[in-house]
């Protein structure tokens, strides 16, 4: 008799036990997916000057709009970034931190979901002032952000320090940090600086015209025992010769290299003119990737300062968006036309009778 009143007593305790793990108890709750979305379109809006939150390091003062452009199944999206300073509207492709953050909100992970109370909110600092992303579904020229889908960031959770406390519709959820820190710096390090990027491939097709010039040429890149893309360029102007490998390599070479010196509106920066994109262009150099992202880069006519001399450059990503004007040192823009002047000149190049190593 004792022997089952003791086992009936282990059955209650179990199943107490069992039903209080069961319920929802937000400091017990192991890290989770709050949501997974394929958001299109990420809006950064600063903190106002009454946040009661950390302002130091400072986050980024102007408001941003990131967007992902689809370029079909099973192909590497493009980011592009857009600010607006004293009214002017500027846009720019992005770089990993934007590529980042369409990663980690996609799959938003937290380890605290609670309700919102006015408490909360104000011993962590969250609410209107506070730093926030907005998300959206939308890509196009105009984009509707939801407010239910808008982050406020505060302070951090406890003793933490991986993860901040973040307001979203009515609810408390705690993120990594790191979704927020990243906005403690200028719009500038959003930006991509390198004119030409790619993650996979190589480069298949490049074509200069302007200063006197028209020269292209193609790639028909193969892959050696490593797996690696050994290029095999051809000058296919004129007449079409197989280039020798230093020739072809080092046009390649110098447009890999081509980055961005300035943006108009960085820190900075010189007091660059205003440009007139409806000007024709001085050169403009194609680049064909193997994915089939396509560069333009249109170089407009030199400016010369006590601080340098200077080329403003417009980079479009055809046919998919054109940016806004940076400019690049005059000396990175003639390594590019003596690259190309050797393409021109090249003699043909006969090949070694041997597979590729």
């Amino acid at each position: 008799m004792k022997q089952k009143i003791s086992l009936v007593v282990i059955a209650f305790v179990g199943l107490f036990l069992l039903f209080y793990w069961m319920e929802d108890h937000p400091e017990n709750i192991s890290e989770t997916n709050y949501w997974k979305e394929d958001w299109k379109s990420i809006g950064y809006n600063p903190p106002k000057s009454d946040w009661c939150g950390t302002q130091e390091p400072k986050f980024a003062e102007e408001a941003m709009v990131f967007r992902k452009i689809p370029r079909g199944w099973n192909q590497t999206p493009l980011y592009t970034v857009t600010s607006t300073k004293n009214g002017k509207s500027i846009s720019y492709e992005a770089n990993y931190n934007v590529k980042n953050s369409f990663s980690e909100l996609s799959v938003l992970k937290t380890k605290l979901i609670e309700k919102a109370t006015p408490d909360i909110q104000k011993s962590y600092c969250l609410g209107e002032s506070s730093p926030s992303l907005s998300l959206s579904e939308e890509n196009g020229p105009t984009i509707e952000f939801s407010e239910d889908k808008q982050l406020f960031f505060g302070k951090k959770i406890g003793s933490d320090e991986g993860r901040v406390s973040v307001l979203v519709h009515e609810e408390i959820i705690a993120p990594y940090n790191y979704l927020i820190e990243k906005f403690r710096t200028p719009s500038t390090n959003f930006r991509e600086k390198m004119y030409v990027t790619f993650n996979d491939g190589y480069l298949k097709e490049l074509s200069f015209s302007g200063q006197i010039l028209s020269v292209k040429a193609e790639n028909r890149a193969k892959k050696n025992q490593y797996n690696v893309y050994v290029n095999d360029w051809s000058r296919t102007t004129g007449e079409r010769i197989v280039l020798p490998p230093d020739v072809g390599n080092q046009w390649e070479s110098v447009t890999k290299g081509l980055k961005v010196e300035f943006y108009t509106d960085e820190v900075g920066a010189p007091e660059f003119p205003e440009v007139s994109l409806t000007q024709n262009p001085e050169a403009v150099l194609d680049v064909v990737q193997s994915e089939g992202i396509k560069y333009r880069l249109s170089f407009y006519p030199l400016w010369e300062t006590d601080s340098g001399k200077w080329r403003p450059v417009r980079r479009e990503l055809v046919p998919y968006f054109s940016e806004s004007i940076t400019w690049i040192k005059e000396e990175s823009f003639q390594n590019l036309v003596n690259a190309v002047m050797k393409v021109k000149n090249a003699s043909r190049y006969e090949r070694p009778n041997q597979k590729i190593q």
